[in-house]
């Protein structure tokens, strides 16, 4: 079950803190910056680089495949940073970051998804949906909903082929673009064509195998994510085998898009990733894996510090290619 530590991300855990004795957002938000500051690089150049916003009220009546609908104070104002690489690309990447649903921002995920628009000759628009716990459960899978639907509906304004549209996230932003492809599905809307999927959040229950063989001493611990759920979640009345939040134990997964699943070696979510690629493939929306061993999770934004970033970002670039054909 377990898997050999590489020497890089044994270096990358000896240079950590120590994991605090209680998580607060604020305390997670400044480790996050902190650690952003000497894992992921100096940015990469690319040809353009706009913020821009979702508009406030857009897509009001958004509806879940539950059946609850969002109204105008449900649908704030969205930011999105938009990296073009080249006048002239076509494709699309919209970018989900990962953080736990409480941590990340447009400026943590800069330097990736400079590094994504260039290795996959794509704009990306970098999603600056709402945290937790200041709005709980299901607000960043609307804001995650709505911007896929607005680079959609942009596309031209944008010079964007809509046919070749990619959704991506890491971590809680895999959950998110699994989930807001299944939303758009129920609603009858147009899917992206592929999803490329790196260490997801994918099953509420964390009992898998790689829970137990990870869940201390590397990285993000069984504890920590159990306090992200309870930011992102809050009271909120659901069962964790709900899809919305374990989409590796979903039934309505068919018609979804092509995916290319990115797992860690010493992840505790490694198992629960590799879990919904089956799931996917079972229900006929086929799911490539690639386990990266001895990878810890986050490892896609160290690029400074751990060589295989690179190697994950050139999978994502092949998959993109290859759906956006």
């Amino acid at each position: 079950m377990t898997d050999t530590l590489h020497p890089q991300s044994a270096a990358l855990l000896a240079r950590l803190p120590a994991p605090p004795k209680a998580f607060t957002p604020e305390g997670a938000r400044a480790g996050h910056e902190a650690m952003t500051q000497w894992v992921c690089g100096p940015k990469p150049e690319v040809a353009e680089v706009a913020d821009l916003v979702v508009p406030a009220g857009l897509y009001a009546g958004l509806r879940s495949p539950r059946g609850e609908a969002f109204d105008a104070a449900g649908c704030p104002a969205i930011p999105l940073r938009r990296f073009v690489p080249r006048p002239g690309a076509d494709r699309a990447i919209v970018y989900l970051h990962g953080g736990g649903w409480v941590q990340g921002t447009l400026d943590t995920y800069d330097t990736l998804c400079r590094q994504l628009a260039l290795a996959c000759d794509a704009q990306v628009f970098s999603v600056g949906y709402r945290l937790s716990p200041e709005s709980r459960f299901p607000g960043a899978i609307v804001d995650s909903v709505r911007a896929l639907r607005f680079v959609c509906d942009e596309a031209a304004r944008f010079g964007v082929d809509p046919a070749k549209i990619v959704v991506s996230g890491d971590s809680a932003g895999g959950h998110l673009a699994v989930t807001a492809a299944r939303w758009l599905k129920a609603a009858g809307l147009p899917l992206p064509a592929g999803m490329a999927l790196v260490y997801p959040v994918a099953d509420r229950r964390l009992d898998s195998g790689s829970v137990k063989a990870f869940g201390e001493g590397f990285y993000l611990s069984r504890a920590q994510m159990a306090w992200y759920w309870e930011q992102f979640l809050g009271d909120t009345a659901i069962e964790p085998t709900h899809p919305d939040l374990s989409p590796a134990l979903a039934g309505d997964l068919a018609g979804l898009p092509p995916s290319l699943v990115i797992t860690a070696g010493c992840d505790i979510l490694r198992d629960e990733g590799e879990a919904l690629a089956k799931r996917l493939t079972e229900q006929g929306a086929p799911a490539e894996v690639l386990r990266m061993p001895g990878m810890l999770h986050g490892f896609i934004r160290f690029g400074a510090v751990i060589d295989d970033a690179a190697s994950a970002v050139a999978a994502i670039s092949d998959a993109t290619r290859r759906w956006c054909a």
